[in-house]
């Protein structure tokens, strides 16, 4: 059975094809349109996604057996497929995209986002939270919790998404941009944390409550709040403080939710979907404070993940099979491009690039890193959802004096957000403290952890946050000291997200940490998404080789070759 699954809402769409319940390709549209978050526009009719995943396969619409996507996919992204598509609730393709792929045989799944299908339309009645209980193919909601859009469909009460976004918005980052939010609340203090509790409540059936006039509230606070700061540092100290006290309800609010659902379903497994679970420090939290022992969250939480999610289901219990043996999932379903492709786009980039001759060039990859170069990875598939891991990266040693200045400034990024790490599985157990029954959030590129760089064996990293020179003068984060309690690019407890890679998954990068461990004694190395800021993650041999450029980092290792970029006469003379 063929089936082609379209994810999306009005922004982050994506097509997902699976054959005989596997996924032969999955692809967000941003990475096509180069449009980040592929907020919908006059592009959304094109569909490129599917045309993508289509032609990798050889297949044409005709070959297709069921076409299936969630039900609130603005509706000019599947015209094409009308009247053939079927649609089916969002959060139950969110659902089927956290429990379906996860190794789990049965467990409890939490699902919870801005906004979801509409269950009255006429009185703009959504979903915000769903409980749900899975085993073997079925997956049964226990609860939902459903809001109000506001008039202007700016707001919508009982949603812990729309909650947190307010507040982004509010501090002046656009709508999409809670990562930033969760950035800056690492500076923050809790002068604003008791204020904020007024604007919500908790049932006792693992339920959060807000309304509207609760939400216009707390954005008059903020504002108010702002409006008594001064500009510089007191401004940027009042949306810390503002960021802070949402990410400290946030994660009380999931919490809660997570324990009434554990005491509901008993299971001691934990899969989690939706946007709001794209918040790393909330999910690393439930595995600390609740008794699920298990953890599962897919590489696409938000609303791309249902593409894949709206596919499973169709396979599982539309087409009535029989979900058998778990085999691990891989976030590499991009389609890979040719040597001919790579090396068209090497020989257009004329005399900017000139090649590394390399017998290995995962071990000399390496080599240059522990130089201090700046290493930017093109090769296999590229990876479905928001984090790079490891075939659409860029690397560094981030103990190497300037590194992390240097690629703010290069990623034209803002210095107060963190950057992400990259270890061998095998390293992770070793150097991240792990409690109970490996309690490590199980990615599915092994593990998805967070500890601190101290405990991992690599100390150089986590001095390097505390004295580079650019955190002392960089006017984004002004007044804000950098000490070993406020690390300018680490979480709020001191702590930075790792990914751990397992090489039955992807194996040149393991090869590339065995080899990077091997000459500088630490497991880890600085992961960061290959693009600029702004802008999709490179998809293309052409995009690899432009971001590469533009940015100006040393090496760029494509397929199997290492290329430098030839310095201007200017820096040579430098």
């Amino acid at each position: 059975m063929l089936i082609l699954g379209l994810g999306g809402s009005i922004h982050d769409f994506s097509a997902c094809l699976l054959h005989k319940g596997k996924i032969v390709c999955a692809i967000e549209e941003e990475r096509l349109s180069r449009s980040k978050q592929a907020f919908v526009d006059a592009s959304t009719f094109r569909c490129k996604a599917a045309r993508y995943c289509l032609d990798y396969a050889g297949v044409t619409e005709k070959d297709v057996d069921l076409i299936i996507g969630a039900d609130n996919i603005e509706s000019r992204y599947y015209a094409r497929y009308v009247p053939g598509i079927r649609l089916m609730n969002h959060h139950l393709a969110h659902a089927a995209s956290a429990f379906y792929p996860s190794p789990f045989t049965e467990a409890a799944v939490l699902v919870a986002d801005g906004r979801g299908s509409y269950l009255d339309r006429e009185n703009k009645i959504v979903e915000t939270v769903t409980y749900y209980a899975a085993g073997g193919g079925e997956i049964r909601e226990i609860r939902k919790v459903a809001g109000r859009e506001s008039d202007d469909f700016r707001n919508v009460s009982n949603s812990a998404g729309l909650f947190y976004l307010a507040v982004t918005e509010e501090i002046g980052f656009g709508p999409m941009y809670d990562e930033k939010t969760l950035a800056v609340s690492a500076y923050g203090t809790d002068r604003l944390v008791e204020p904020f509790r007024a604007f919500y409540s908790l049932d006792d059936e693992g339920g959060f409550s807000q309304t509207l006039g609760q939400m216009n509230e707390l954005r008059s606070l903020i504002r108010a709040e702002l409006g008594r700061s001064e500009s510089g540092g007191e401004l940027f100290r009042t949306k810390a403080d503002a960021a802070y006290a949402v990410q400290v309800h946030l994660e009380r609010i999931l919490i809660h939710a997570c324990r009434y659902l554990h005491k509901r379903t008993g299971s001691d497994n934990l899969c989690l979907a939706g946007s709001v679970f794209l918040n790393y420090a909330a999910v690393n939290r439930l595995l600390r404070e609740t008794p699920f022992k298990r953890l599962y969250l897919p590489p696409a939480a938000g609303d791309a993940g249902a593409a894949v999610g709206s596919a499973l289901y169709g396979h599982y219990v539309l087409g009535g099979h029989h979900r058998g043996a778990l085999l691990p999932a891989t976030p590499y379903l991009g389609k890979p491009y040719p040597v001919e492709a790579m090396e068209e786009a090497v020989r257009k980039a004329g005399n900017f690039l000139e090649e590394v001759k390399a017998e290995d060039v995962n071990g000399q990859a390496a080599r240059l890193l522990s130089e201090g170069n700046l290493v930017a990875v093109f090769r296999g598939g590229a990876e479905f959802g928001p984090k790079a891991l490891g075939n659409r990266s860029i690397l560094a040693d981030a103990g190497f004096p300037g590194n992390i200045s240097r690629l703010n400034s290069a990623k034209k990024r803002e210095a107060f957000r963190p950057f992400d790490y990259i270890l061998l599985e095998e390293d992770a157990g070793k150097g991240v403290p792990l409690q109970g029954e490996r309690r490590f959030q199980a990615h599915a590129a092994g593990a998805y952890v967070s500890g601190r760089l101290e405990d991992a064996k690599c100390v150089g990293a986590g001095q390097a946050y505390r004295t580079d020179p650019a955190y002392q003068t960089d006017p984004a984060t002004p007044a804000i000291p950098v000490t070993p309690a406020n690390p300018a690019s680490l979480t709020a407890e001191g702590t930075a997200q790792m990914h751990a890679i397992s090489p039955g998954l992807n194996a040149e990068m393991a090869a590339l940490l065995e080899n990077y461990k091997r000459i500088t004694g630490c497991p880890l190395l600085l992961n960061t998404s290959f693009n600029l800021d702004g802008e999709p993650m490179v998809e293309t041999p052409a995009e690899a080789v432009r971001c590469f450029l533009k940015a100006e980092l040393d090496v760029l290792l494509m397929g199997n070759k290492l290329y430098r970029r030839k310095k201007t006469e200017g820096e040579v003379q430098t």
